[in-house]
């Protein structure tokens, strides 16, 4: 009976996803452009090389001759030991190299938890370990003999759809400066390999200078509400916008992205029930508590007074 009732919600459930599969994918239909800010969209934007290195360009402030010119691809995923049974995989949104050997991870996040200021540390890490065992393979022996703890460059660049605590603006960097630099104007980092650039979009501005920084940001701010795209006069950034029309799309990848849609309202809703449900046994645990402790006092007074353990057992024993 029980098994029985077990499967019929595993069936109901699947039903109810696919249902919420196909509103997505209706509601979709009705946009002219796809939401570059999930997953699934943001990975099909950087498919094509130039608008990588457009896009980083753009975001570093880099200018010629020290712009990027070239960018490949490289395994997005990567094992990370824990004492769990199952290793835990990180998997990069974007993992790239460029010509001259710097490695790049672009994250795309939604939405904010806990432990964010972490996972940009943990992500970073492993990036930068990645980078240094590639690097290490590539180099002649001699050089690694004479230079052993020698790093490659590494960014780490987060773009963010929700309100970053510690972003002042919405184009942060974090460094490693000295503390004795704090205070001073235009302070230098002491490691400049190591760059952290956090984009905060709910604190983005429009400004008139219409930088290709710019210009992206507005992408990813307002392309999934526009009804056409707008004149940028660039030709790379008119490509992206090209590939963001849903009407360009296949069936098969709307209902991809429709899918990444569910998913991710999934896990929010389970993340908020878990909250409400661990503050709920919280609240629970602490009145349990206050409760206990004021039995213990009552029965300190009560046998200070000579009461039998009959009556006092009775006193406790009333709610």
């Amino acid at each position: 009976m029980v098994k029985n009732r077990k499967k019929a919600n595993k069936i109901n459930r699947r039903r109810s996803r696919l249902q919420a599969i196909r509103h997505a994918e209706a509601k979709l239909r009705k946009q002219t452009f796809f939401d570059p800010t999930y997953d699934t969209v943001f990975k099909k934007i950087f498919e094509k090389m130039r608008t990588l290195i457009h896009f980083l360009n753009a975001i570093l402030h880099l200018e010629e001759p020290n712009q990027f010119v070239y960018a490949e691809p490289i395994k997005p995923t990567i094992n990370l030991s824990t004492p769990a049974k199952k290793q835990k995989i990180a998997r990069f949104d974007i993992h790239a190299r460029t010509a001259n050997g710097q490695f790049i991870d672009i994250e795309m996040q939604r939405a904010n938890h806990e432990d964010f200021l972490e996972r940009v540390e943990l992500y970073s890490s492993l990036l930068t370990v990645n980078a240094k065992i590639i690097m290490d393979s590539e180099i002649p022996l001699q050089q690694r003999t004479d230079h052993p703890y020698r790093m490659p460059w590494v960014y780490s660049i987060w773009i963010c759809n929700f309100d970053v605590d510690f972003c002042k603006s919405y184009h942060e960097e974090i460094s490693l400066f000295r503390h004795s630099d704090l205070g001073t104007p235009n302070p230098l980092p002491v490691y400049p390999k190591k760059r952290y650039i956090i984009v905060d979009l709910t604190k983005y501005i429009p400004k008139k200078d219409n930088s290709p920084e710019d210009k992206w940001i507005r992408l990813f701010k307002n392309a999934s509400k526009a009804r056409r795209a707008p004149k940028v006069n660039d030709s790379v950034l008119d490509d992206v916008y090209e590939r963001l029309k849903i009407s360009n799309a296949t069936s098969k990848f709307i209902k991809k992205v429709a899918t990444d849609m569910v998913t991710k309202e999934e896990i929010s809703t389970r993340m908020g029930t878990a909250r409400r449900e661990g503050f709920a046994e919280g609240e629970a645990k602490g009145l349990a508590k206050g409760e206990a402790k004021g039995k213990a006092k009552m029965a300190k007074f009560l046998r200070a007074k000579g009461v039998s353990a009959k009556l006092l057992n009775a006193a406790l024993a009333i709610k």
